[in-house]
């Protein structure tokens, strides 16, 4: 038994081969299961946190044109 499973993700398409119908049964539990969403850290999603990050981001990318 061969299933391909399409998945997409922001840079490519790869199909995935499952093969073995435990590895199928256990693919669909995972996907089909639903978990509780996981609390948003609100100091990791701070303005000043997000001020931090893009600063050190515009740091980064200064010190990579140099190269």
């Amino acid at each position: 038994m061969k299933e391909v499973i399409p998945m997409a993700t922001v840079s490519f398409d790869k199909n995935i081969v499952v093969k073995e119908p435990e590895a199928i049964e256990r693919l669909v539990e995972v996907l089909s299961s639903s978990k509780e969403a996981k609390p948003i850290n609100r100091k990791l999603a701070s303005d000043e946190a997000m001020a931090r990050g893009e600063k050190l981001l515009k740091q980064c990318l200064s010190h990579s044109k140099r190269f």
